[in-house]
């Protein structure tokens, strides 16, 4: 109990600490609250006017937006206003598109398109601009603006309306006052809105990656990670590929890079849940993957709106078949889908209840949800769907993928943990074959020398059949024997305990062994290697039915630089091969059992070998070719 406490308390922490900080963080996704102000003329009131030198004429209204009243056409005029907006860190924004303009503040210049012109208001004469300016004219005002007179020189061209019978109209420009933070602030929170997600992704995809090395440099090849990977950083794409100033940054794509960053994520997804399944299935997933692949590749870059539409759908069709085949192989007991079904379903059924609670909430949203799905599916686009699922389904693999990769690391720490257990037992069994090998040997050593005190005695007693008698007893080969199967001695004490065991239980056993009397590989990884098989050799033959005929054949020989072991026996129980570990099940009850074949796998690999299996018909065979280290000449 205090054990859950304190892991409460923990997470609680934790929790607590992260929401604190992100939510400093998500803070400045959130721009500040605008203050903006319309000064146009068709907003506030202006003094529109024509000045030469000291002589200054107002300017007419039309009645609209524009004034007459020109003395020439092409006269530069101005209008002015007191300044009485209150903002902080004051920005005017002029609308003027191809018209020249010089701004003074109570006749102040603070800026001018004609700089060459050095005079005042009522000195300039403007000309139009060869050019469309694609961003308004932005002024910074000083603090003190306020009651300040706001003067504006604007060119005109040589008829502003061109009708004949019309006398010359102008038209002041759009004129904006805001506040500097807010527009900065803006462009701050689309930073971080963009950059937080995006940011996300990429360390996602580092992980991930990262995960990936770290599985094969273990000596396992998980090319689904690599691939996941791939669709983090094809997500991360898709914000950066919406943003408003992406083209100030890089040359503007001629694809919409956001919607084709969003196929290729699906595309790589599909193709790592594929790569989590087992069996022919997993081509259904491979195949949808590579055409959804290669039509938003083919539609996008040809700009063909048929294979773009063709492309969504097989997306919806990938994304279907992975929810029905995640059931499938949970059925049948593949690891990651245990997890990824019920966490997909999860997602789902969340995005579900979200929308409709949304739509209860707010009616108007729900219709226009509606519209828009139905649209879609109109106008053969149906991206809503598509990329809703899709995001459901990613979340589902990520979770999934890394608790995943937990479970099997944690597994792994077991397995080996357990495996140096399995060794004990296995060195201290060996340990004990050897000094009873080693007392027999002394029993054997000190009959002999009985039997030649007896033979002695039979002589000096002249006893001619029991003389007889012992001296063929003396060569019996028991008793001049080392060894029983081969020379070499740890070997011969393995395969002499062993086979005794065998035979106690009825198994028949052919040995064929060719070894010397030495060899490069320690006696502490060959027994153990020998020991599992025969081990797993012996637990088979136990399941034969009455009358059944119980077998085992060991092979050890030396080819080259190679020392093959083999073990081939009988089994009469079906076995169950686990494709992910790449060997058979064990039935045995009990936490070191089922791990004999795990550790002969290791020692094999140790000496860049792999354990063979193989099951055919009534037989069961596990072999490996050790390679043998190279002893100092």
């Amino acid at each position: 109990m205090r054990r859950w406490i304190m892991r409460g308390a923990a997470v609680f922490m934790v929790l607590l600490l992260c929401g604190f900080f992100a939510a400093a963080l998500l803070f400045f996704t959130q721009p500040m609250t605008e203050q903006t102000f319309d000064l146009s003329v068709e907003t506030v009131q202006w003094e529109v006017y024509i000045q030469e030198g000291q002589q200054r004429t107002d300017l007419l209204p039309d009645g609209d937006i524009g004034y007459t009243g020109l003395s020439a056409p092409g006269q530069t005029f101005y209008f002015s206003r007191i300044l009485t907006e209150e903002v902080e860190s004051p920005v005017l924004y002029l609308d003027t598109v191809n018209r020249s303009v010089a701004v003074f503040l109570d006749g102040e210049r603070l800026y001018t398109d004609c700089p060459e012109q050095s005079g005042g208001v009522g000195e300039l004469t403007l000309p139009m601009l060869g050019w469309d300016r694609l961003d308004p004219v932005e002024i910074t005002l000083p603090p003190d603006y306020l009651g300040k007179t706001l003067t504006i020189a604007q060119s005109t061209g040589l008829g502003e309306k061109q009708i004949p019978e019309m006398e010359p109209t102008v038209y002041p420009c759009a004129v904006t006052l805001s506040c500097g933070y807010a527009y900065e602030s803006g462009i701050v929170a689309e930073s971080f809105r963009t950059a937080i997600p995006a940011a996300l992704c990429f360390v996602l995809g580092l992980l991930l990656s990262t995960a990936f090395l770290w599985q094969s440099f273990r000596g396992r090849w998980d090319i689904g990670l690599f691939i996941f990977s791939l669709a983090a950083f094809f997500l991360m794409l898709v914000p950066l590929g919406g943003v408003s100033f992406f083209g100030h940054y890089l040359p503007y794509p001629e694809v919409d890079l956001n919607a084709l960053s969003r196929a290729l994520c699906l595309t790589s997804l599909l193709l790592f849940l594929g790569s989590r399944g087992n069996g022919r299935l997993r081509w259904i997933l491979w195949g949808t993957a590579a055409l959804h692949g290669l039509t938003a590749l083919l539609g996008r870059a040809s700009a063909t709106s048929l294979l773009t539409v063709v492309s969504e759908y097989l997306g919806l069709l990938g994304l279907l078949a992975a929810a029905v085949l995640s059931l499938v192989w949970r059925k049948r007991g593949n690891g990651f889908y245990r997890l990824f079904a019920p966490l997909l379903l999860a997602a789902l059924g969340l995005g579900l209840a979200v929308c409709g609670a949304h739509a209860v909430a707010d009616p108007t949203w729900g219709r226009e949800l509606m519209i828009h799905l139905r649209t879609g599916f109109q106008n053969g686009l149906p991206r809503f769907l598509l990329w809703s699922w899709s995001a459901l389904t990613m979340a589902a693999g990520i979770l999934a993928a890394f608790i995943d990769l937990f479970r099997r690391e944690s597994q792994r720490r077991t397995e080996e943990r357990l495996l140096l257990q399995r060794g004990e037992l296995i060195r201290e069994n060996y340990e004990n074959l050897r000094k009873h090998n080693e007392e027999i040997q002394t029993l054997l050593h000190d009959l002999r020398h009985h039997v030649t005190a007896l033979q002695g005695l039979c002589r000096e007693g002249d006893m001619g059949e029991i003389q007889k008698y012992l001296e063929s007893l003396s060569q019996r080969p028991e008793l001049n024997r080392s060894n029983g199967y081969t020379v070499h001695p740890a070997v011969d004490t393995v395969l002499t305990a062993m086979l005794a065991r065998g035979a106690e239980t009825g198994v028949r056993a052919e040995v064929r062994v060719e070894l010397p009397p030495e060899l490069p590989i320690p006696n502490s990884d060959l027994c153990p290697l020998l020991m599992n098989l025969l081990e797993n050799a012996l637990e088979a033959n136990e399941k034969a039915p009455e009358g059944a005929e119980k077998w085992l054949r060991v092979t050890m020989h030396i080819r080259g630089e190679y020392l093959y072991v083999g073990v081939e026996n009988a089994y009469f129980a079906p076995v169950d091969f686990d494709p992910e570990e790449g060997l058979y099940h064990s039935t045995k009850p009990g936490t070191l059992h089922g791990m004999g074949l795990k550790s002969a796998r290791a020692t094999a690999r140790k000496y860049h070998s792999e354990l063979v299996l193989k099951a055919i018909e009534d037989s069961f065979s596990a072999s490996t070719a050790l390679l043998l280290p190279k002893t100092e000449a």
